[in-house]
Protein backbone atom coordinates (compact mmCIF):
# COMPACT_ATOMS: atom_id res chain seq x y z
CA UNK A 1 0.00 0.00 0.00
CA UNK A 2 1.34 3.35 -0.66
CA UNK A 3 1.10 6.78 0.78
CA UNK A 4 -1.63 8.14 -1.40
CA UNK A 5 -3.98 5.55 -0.56
CA UNK A 6 -2.95 6.10 3.02
CA UNK A 7 -4.07 9.88 2.41
CA UNK A 8 -7.70 8.78 0.90
CA UNK A 9 -8.53 6.77 3.57
CA UNK A 10 -7.92 9.88 6.62
CA UNK A 11 -9.82 12.32 4.34
CA UNK A 12 -12.51 9.21 3.98
CA UNK A 13 -12.50 8.93 7.49
CA UNK A 14 -12.00 12.79 8.70
CA UNK A 15 -15.59 13.96 7.72
CA UNK A 16 -16.93 17.43 8.65
CA UNK A 17 -19.10 17.13 11.16
CA UNK A 18 -22.53 18.27 11.00
CA UNK A 19 -23.22 21.38 13.15
CA UNK A 20 -25.43 19.80 16.12
CA UNK A 21 -23.31 17.46 16.54
CA UNK A 22 -20.75 19.94 16.83
CA UNK A 23 -22.27 21.96 19.20
CA UNK A 24 -23.06 18.98 21.07
CA UNK A 25 -20.02 17.67 21.48
CA UNK A 26 -18.57 21.45 22.52
CA UNK A 27 -21.74 21.52 25.32
CA UNK A 28 -20.79 18.51 26.31
CA UNK A 29 -16.79 18.86 26.69
CA UNK A 30 -16.76 22.34 28.04
CA UNK A 31 -19.20 21.63 30.73
CA UNK A 32 -17.52 18.74 31.70
CA UNK A 33 -14.63 20.88 32.23
CA UNK A 34 -16.43 23.84 34.68
CA UNK A 35 -17.90 20.09 36.39
CA UNK A 36 -14.29 19.02 37.04
CA UNK A 37 -13.17 22.34 38.66
CA UNK A 38 -16.41 22.60 40.50
CA UNK A 39 -16.00 19.72 41.73
CA UNK A 40 -12.69 20.23 43.41
CA UNK A 41 -13.46 23.56 44.67
CA UNK A 42 -16.88 22.78 45.98
CA UNK A 43 -15.29 19.37 48.13
CA UNK A 44 -11.94 21.37 49.13
CA UNK A 45 -14.16 23.18 51.29
CA UNK A 46 -17.33 20.89 52.25
CA UNK A 47 -16.69 17.24 52.98
CA UNK A 48 -19.94 14.66 52.04
CA UNK A 49 -19.43 13.70 55.31
CA UNK A 50 -20.55 16.39 56.91
CA UNK A 51 -23.72 16.95 54.26
CA UNK A 52 -24.75 13.11 55.05
CA UNK A 53 -24.56 13.93 59.00
CA UNK A 54 -26.77 17.61 58.10
CA UNK A 55 -28.98 15.61 55.92
CA UNK A 56 -29.76 13.54 59.07
CA UNK A 57 -27.63 10.24 56.71
CA UNK A 58 -30.52 10.16 54.30
CA UNK A 59 -30.53 6.35 52.29
CA UNK A 60 -29.88 8.00 48.69
CA UNK A 61 -26.66 8.95 50.13
CA UNK A 62 -25.04 6.67 51.73
CA UNK A 63 -21.06 7.39 51.29
CA UNK A 64 -18.57 9.85 50.87
CA UNK A 65 -18.43 8.16 47.28
CA UNK A 66 -21.66 8.55 46.59
CA UNK A 67 -22.01 12.45 47.68
CA UNK A 68 -18.46 13.14 45.30
CA UNK A 69 -19.95 11.36 42.83
CA UNK A 70 -23.75 12.75 43.13
CA UNK A 71 -22.09 16.57 43.73
CA UNK A 72 -20.31 16.09 39.80
CA UNK A 73 -23.38 15.15 38.15
CA UNK A 74 -24.94 18.12 39.78
CA UNK A 75 -22.16 20.39 38.23
CA UNK A 76 -22.23 18.85 35.34
CA UNK A 77 -25.90 19.05 34.55
CA UNK A 78 -26.06 23.13 35.47
CA UNK A 79 -22.97 24.01 33.30
CA UNK A 80 -24.29 21.53 30.47
CA UNK A 81 -27.61 23.58 30.86
CA UNK A 82 -25.83 26.87 31.21
CA UNK A 83 -23.57 25.69 28.11
CA UNK A 84 -26.47 24.62 26.09
CA UNK A 85 -28.50 28.05 26.63
CA UNK A 86 -25.36 29.91 25.63
CA UNK A 87 -25.11 28.07 22.38
CA UNK A 88 -28.33 27.93 21.66
CA UNK A 89 -28.61 32.17 22.22
CA UNK A 90 -25.22 31.95 20.13
CA UNK A 91 -27.11 29.73 16.80
CA UNK A 92 -30.00 31.98 17.24
CA UNK A 93 -28.18 35.36 16.94
CA UNK A 94 -26.70 34.19 14.07
CA UNK A 95 -29.96 33.40 12.46
CA UNK A 96 -31.40 36.62 13.32
CA UNK A 97 -28.37 38.85 12.06
CA UNK A 98 -28.74 36.39 8.68
CA UNK A 99 -31.92 37.42 7.96
CA UNK A 100 -31.18 41.38 7.79
CA UNK A 101 -32.99 42.43 11.16
CA UNK A 102 -29.36 42.59 13.58
CA UNK A 103 -28.54 46.44 14.83
CA UNK A 104 -27.63 48.15 11.93
CA UNK A 105 -28.34 51.16 13.13
CA UNK A 106 -31.32 51.79 10.28
CA UNK A 107 -34.01 49.31 11.97
CA UNK A 108 -35.02 52.17 14.13
CA UNK A 109 -38.92 53.38 12.85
Amino acid sequence: MNSTDDNSDLREASTPWSRLREDVAVVTWSSFLVACIATMLFFALIDPDYLIDVLNHPRWLPSRMAGYALGFFFFWFISAGAASLTAYMLDTSREHFRSGSGRSGQDAP
